[in-house]
């Protein structure tokens, strides 16, 4: 990464996100550890490894406490501690407040549209202030321990106070924040209560870069910003905001895959193991399998998916036996109430369809409720005759480029939710409101009977599409644009190489 290069070689890079890259846990043998799955950790572990940052964090693992110092600081990965990990303790009632409460029964519904699931305690509230808090000071108190500059880069919703609380500490900070999920317009974020999403905007303007997944997000905050913040000037066109003299720059950069990585899984000999497994099981004689992959979580859209599957069934009987569906549902969160029902709603609807259409013969809904290992999924994709994305909202959703990137083939088709971010980068998707029901269905039997050189032609350009926006990518885009907002607030310095020039993000950038 040039720009990363260029720009960070003397700069402390500061990474805080809730979950951490490395927790140690008590194993039958002693200690392990373990690194979560997800995009996230697998793209930014490197980045830290190569550039030597911290990495703050909460310390989640059963055994962190005892292999950290007293700061909760422990170098990783493991045998080889390129950089540091600064561990925040919560405790039990800071998890369900902070974590469980504000963030996932508050924001997350409120951000993502779904009124009907929105939660709002003082309690939970007030925790998240306190455990902002707490994160703000763990990456002051990194920053003060570098001797040069130092960059603060926060990630999502679970942070919205962070910046400001961060900047008042140490004015002098770059800091910066990626918001995953979607922002939603004026008219959601004021069923917050008027304090609350007041402080809430404040805390995400200390951030000298606020990014968002789609130009929609983006827009929304700048909206929310000029309706409820007195004293705040916004500039649409520059994408800039400014209050008591900072200025917050906004702009989207829409997150991808490690779509090399994916595509090297799809093509191990595992994966072409089981797929010859799932097609000879799913899919012989001419008969197609469509899969889809979520948490269970009802952001996804699962039980209209599976309304729309039945409605199609019930409409068009002569493809019942002609198409099974993989559905790997990944339990979520289910000590709160609503995934709880839901992953019941969820198993009954399956139970229910495919005790009305299956035969002895054919099992027309296959569940399987668990993790799934990234490179089982690349083989899942791989099979797969098309894959079902049903969205209620999403910031982007990344199953849906997982699954461009293991069709190494050019044989599926992605059904896709316009109500995703990833809808507003493919076009040659089928795009479904997942809310229309019969619609919904029309797209599924389209999708089902879309003619090889078609589903070629579309999924070749889908790939070439991915294929110049990966994550590696991303984070060179987002690192370009903040250190274009870094050389405008410091002066002139020497212009990057062509090669290295950010492509429209914010280097207008100025004071």
């Amino acid at each position: 990464m040039p720009v990363l290069d260029q720009y960070l070689a003397d700069c402390k890079f500061i990474l805080v996100s809730n979950r951490e890259p490395y927790e140690h846990v008590r194993g039958v043998e002693g200690i392990e550890v373990r690194q979560p799955p997800g995009g996230l950790v697998s793209a930014l572990d490197p980045l830290m490894q190569r550039i030597h940052g911290t990495w703050v964090a909460w310390g989640s693992g059963s055994a962190d406490a005892e292999t950290a110092d007293e700061l909760g600081r422990v170098q990783v990965p493991p045998g080889d501690g390129s950089y540091t990990l600064r561990r925040v303790w919560l405790n039990d009632e800071d998890v369900e407040g902070y974590y469980h409460g504000f963030a996932n029964r508050a924001l997350w519904p409120l951000c993502h549209l779904l009124i009907h699931h929105f939660e709002f305690r003082t309690e939970f509230w007030e925790r998240y202030r306190a455990v902002n808090l707490r994160f703000a000071h763990a990456a002051a108190d990194e920053a003060e321990r570098c001797t040069g500059r130092a960059m603060v880069w926060i990630q999502d919703y679970h942070f919205a106070l962070v910046a400001e609380a961060l900047r008042a500490m140490r004015p002098s900070l770059f800091i910066h924040q990626f918001w995953h999920i979607p922002f939603p317009p004026p008219d959601i974020f004021r069923l917050l209560p008027v304090g609350t999403h007041v402080a809430l905007l404040r805390g995400l303007m200390g951030n000298d870069l606020m990014e968002f997944q789609t130009e929609r997000h983006a827009m929304n905050f700048l909206e929310c910003v000029e309706q409820f913040v007195d004293g705040a000037t916004v500039d649409r066109d520059r994408r800039r905001l400014t209050y008591q003299g900072h200025t917050t720059y906004v702009d989207a950069f829409p997150i991808s895959i490690d779509v090399a990585r994916f595509t090297e899984m799809a093509n191990s000999a595992r994966a072409l193991e089981l797929v010859e497994t799932l097609r000879s099981r799913y899919a012989r004689d001419d008969r197609q399998l469509g899969v889809a992959v979520d948490r269970v979580d009802y952001t996804k859209g699962i039980p209209e998916r599976l309304r729309a599957i039945e409605y199609l069934w019930t409409t068009a009987p002569e493809l019942r036996e002609r198409v099974t569906f993989l559905f790997v549902c990944t339990p979520s969160r289910s000590n709160v109430p609503a995934y709880a029902a839901l992953e019941q709603e969820v198993g009954a609807l399956v139970t229910a369809i495919n005790e009305q259409f299956g035969t002895p013969d054919w099992t027309p809904i296959v569940l399987v409720n668990s993790n799934v290992d990234a490179d089982l999924l690349a083989a899942v994709y791989r099979a797969a005759d098309l894959c079902l994305v049903s969205s209620l909202q999403d910031g982007m959703n990344l199953v849906a480029k997982e699954f461009i990137a293991a069709q190494v083939e050019e044989k599926g088709v992605l059904v896709l939710s316009r109500f995703a971010g990833a809808a507003e980068e493919m076009d040659d998707a089928t795009l479904v409101n997942p809310f229309n029901l019969d619609g919904f269905a029309a797209a599924i039997r389209s999708a089902l009977a879309m003619l090889p050189d078609e589903r070629r032609r579309r999924m070749r350009r889908l790939r070439a599409q991915l294929t110049r926006s990966t994550i590696f990518d991303w984070l060179e885009s987002i690192l370009a644009g903040a250190t274009a907002i870094i050389d405008a607030q410091a002066g002139p310095r020497p212009a990057p190489r062509k090669s290295e020039e950010t492509d429209g993000h914010p280097p207008e950038a100025g004071p």
